[in-house]
């Protein structure tokens, strides 16, 4: 029954994708980027702390590419496993810049979440998060240039134009919410449901004062499962839809993993996985883990109408993450997810 709900899921979600256009800042491996695809998410994980890093760059072909830095840190920070629940804090900075204008934002978030057993197994979990942000946007204007600046059919920098600018950079604040649902069924097979609500406050986001340009809310759905396929080999079946506005993004794909060292001392997997963005992009990805470290990078094909400028060439994407005081392997585990 439980699988059966899981594909309904999967095919209306499909069901709502025409093509794929992302409005807000994005990566492709949005598993290893849990800060900015669900607060609830935050502190989820087996160990003492978290340190996470992922850069993108895309568009090279077609312009001066589009670059994307974030850096996050969570930790649980209140553990009860008499109740059987926690409550995690993370903090998390970006940087995006894109476009000749040098247009970017800097955000510093803060999330907070609450993991809660609904069972005594340890094996079935609700969780819900909070975060708050505060951002600054910015733009160069002596790197565009204007009609009035072009004489004759070229390009004159030392005639001026009379293009009036407001400013070139504002503040605003940002609220997000989320709520997932993790069932651990038994060792190295589970599933989980997500879904997060950002930008609730809906901020203003005009350079000219213009107090009826928002920023529209945003709500992801994701859905990843990890299943057994043999004593060496895992498979993780992913989906992750969003719709902000009139845009909309649909990714599908999945990954295998390799465990070519199940020592506790020398623990190693690799992974290598392909992913579809609907109407944008494929990509493909490679990784691994070796004790607390996960590392992965990724490619993305261009297969949206900009395929004739971007020669089919999408970008590069990079993520890194640390577990701290993780606990080693184990052969038998009674209890599939040892976070109490």
């Amino acid at each position: 029954m439980l699988k059966q709900r899981l594909y309904i899921f999967l095919f209306i979600v499909l069901g709502l994708c025409k093509e794929s256009i992302a409005q807000d800042i994005h990566f492709s491996q949005f598993w290893a980027s849990l800060h900015n695809t669900n607060p609830a998410l935050v502190a989820y994980f087996d160990g003492t702390g978290r340190f996470s890093f992922n850069q993108r760059t895309q568009w090279n072909t077609v312009t001066k590419p589009y670059t994307t830095f974030m850096a996050s840190y969570d930790a649980p920070i209140i553990k009860r496993p008499y109740r059987q629940d926690l409550f995690g804090l993370g903090v998390t900075a970006f940087r995006d810049v894109a476009g000749d204008s040098h247009f970017g934002t800097t955000q510093l978030n803060l999330s907070l979440s609450y993991i809660k057993a609904l069972n005594r197994r340890n094996n079935n979990f609700v969780s819900f998060g909070l975060q708050l942000g505060g951002a600054q946007r910015n733009i160069t204007y002596s790197e565009l240039y204007f009609d009035e600046q072009f004489v004759n059919g070229r390009f004159d920098p030392s005639m001026q134009n009379s293009e009036q600018f407001s400013r070139s950079n504002f503040i605003f604040g940002d609220i997000s919410v989320g709520s997932a649902w993790s069932f651990h069924k038994r060792y190295r097979q589970s599933y989980q449901v997500g879904i997060s609500l950002s930008h609730l406050n809906q901020p203003k986001q005009s350079l000219f004062d213009d107090q009826n340009t928002r920023m529209d809310m945003k709500t992801m759905i994701t859905f990843t499962s990890q299943q057994k396929a043999s004593e060496d080999i895992d498979v993780y079946p992913m989906l992750m839809a969003s719709f902000q506005g009139t845009y909309y993004e649909v990714l599908l794909g999945g990954q295998t993993r390799y465990i070519f060292s199940k020592n506790s001392s020398t623990y190693t997997t690799f992974n290598a996985g392909i992913f579809y963005r609907f109407g944008d992009a494929a990509f493909v990805m490679f990784g691994a883990e070796y004790m607390r470290y996960q590392f992965g990078i990724s490619y993305d094909i261009n297969t949206s109408k900009l395929h004739n400028a971007s020669r089919y060439q999408g970008g590069w994407e990079i993520s890194l993450n640390y577990l701290f005081n993780k606990n080693t392997p184990r052969k038998i585990k009674e209890v599939p997810c040892p976070i109490f």
